[in-house]
């Protein structure tokens, strides 16, 4: 009785705290894949913009509304011509860029063990939250729904593990 009553408790909580460091590095992976594709993707438009990119994409657009006849190709042939500009191509690749390092410095300071990383990982995410809810009662999309999703379990778990490490800290420095 005395083994199995004092051990389940002390294993219970090494169990806890190994799924919470695998969350953890789980989300450090996703923030560190997240920020090397919009970087490499920015950094792919940098390099093709002074080739032509514009151009490219309404001869592309031109291709698709002439070689194909489903309606998804017309409309993004249509959606293509009407909305890619060399400013808009320029507006993202410096939305990319600067999404990249902000979810670069979150996994690096999630990876470093900073007090304050799950802080920023919860401001920056949390804060656009409402943002996406919006875009997607404007377009619903089962994609757009998951990754919105995703971004409220992060959130919370982030919130939750800042919140307990600080705990933690206060009751060290009173003890």
């Amino acid at each position: 009785m005395g083994v199995s009553a004092v051990a389940t408790p002390t294993l219970r909580g090494e169990r806890a705290a190994a799924r919470e460091a695998l969350a953890l590095r789980s989300i450090v992976l996703y923030k560190t894949v997240k920020a090397a594709v919009a970087i490499g993707l920015a950094l792919l438009l940098l390099a093709l913009l002074p080739f032509g990119l514009p151009d490219w994409i309404a001869v592309l657009g031109a291709r698709l509304r002439h070689h194909f006849v489903q309606a998804w190709s017309i409309h993004l042939a249509d959606w293509l011509v009407k909305n890619v500009s060399r400013h808009r191509i320029e507006l993202t690749i410096a939305a990319l860029f600067l999404d990249g390092t902000l979810t670069a410095v979150e996994g690096w300071s999630l990876k470093r063990g900073f007090w304050w990383g799950p802080w920023l990982v919860v401001a920056a995410s949390g804060g656009l939250l409402p943002f996406e809810i919006a875009e997607w009662l404007h377009h619903p999309r089962a994609g757009r729904a998951a990754l919105f999703l995703l971004n409220v379990v992060i959130v919370l778990f982030l919130a939750r593990h800042a919140w307990r490490s600080h705990r933690a800290k206060v009751g060290q420095r009173q003890g």
